[in-house]
């Protein structure tokens, strides 16, 4: 009867599944969800109904989260200041392996969209070169590149970081299909997005083992 028991329990701890590692497992990726603390950015309106680029920032940053949990990574949001500088810094200070600091555009043009990223340093490049490719393919809308440039979050600190401005909320269709989310909606802007970078983080961790050389023991 003994034996019988035994068995049975290894059996059954046999069967329950075993958590695989991914390319996140063990990875620290600090994510900006951009402007807040009192600060909009960018407005569209749907129908008389206002939104603010900082809700869908963190509407977007909240999906990715899930999604690298879910991955076995660890997501360290990053504080809402004011200071670009401050945020870095606040990324750093968590031992971020890289850093998405999650924008979305705005226009007086109600029709302009299109998808496009940021960066400063060469290891942002390489970093951006996973994630904006996604978003390109996830969104369908035109691909207005990665551009080089010294104003975002990517001037400050060696953290190897992009930012992403995947469309543009003043757009009539990405303002309604951001309420039409509020509502409960699936595969909407803000879960493409999010899923995107996603696969975006995951193929450049499958690729850099090492986190692309990160904050960690780095010095800019």
């Amino acid at each position: 009867m003994k034996n019988a028991i035994a068995i049975l329990g290894l059996a059954l701890l046999v069967a329950l599944p075993v958590s695989a590692a991914t390319s996140l497992t063990g990875k620290v990726i600090a994510l900006d969800a951009g402007h807040g603390n009192g600060e909009t950015g960018a407005v569209g309106v749907c129908n008389g109904v206002e939104v603010i680029e900082a809700d869908v920032n963190l509407a977007v940053r909240a999906e990715l989260k899930a999604l690298i949990e879910a991955g076995e990574g660890t997501v360290h949001e990053v504080a809402q200041r004011f200071s670009r500088q401050d945020r870095v810094a606040d990324a750093e200070s968590a031992g971020s392996d890289v850093l998405i600091s999650i924008h979305h555009n705005g226009s007086t043009n109600t029709s302009a969209d299109y998808t496009q990223s940021f960066v400063t340093q060469k290891n942002d490049k390489i970093f951006a070169g996973y994630i904006h490719p996604a978003l390109v393919d996830a969104l369908q809308l035109p691909n207005k590149g990665i551009k080089n440039d010294g104003y975002g979050m990517t001037v400050y600190g060696s953290l190897p970081g992009v930012l992403t401005e995947s469309y543009f909320i003043t757009n009539t269709d990405a303002v309604c299909d951001f309420l039409d989310y509020q509502s409960g909606a699936t595969n909407t802007r803000v879960q493409k997005e999010a899923q995107a970078m996603y696969d975006g983080l995951a193929a450049y961790f499958s690729a850099n083992t090492d986190g692309g050389g990160g904050s960690k023991g780095r010095n800019r």
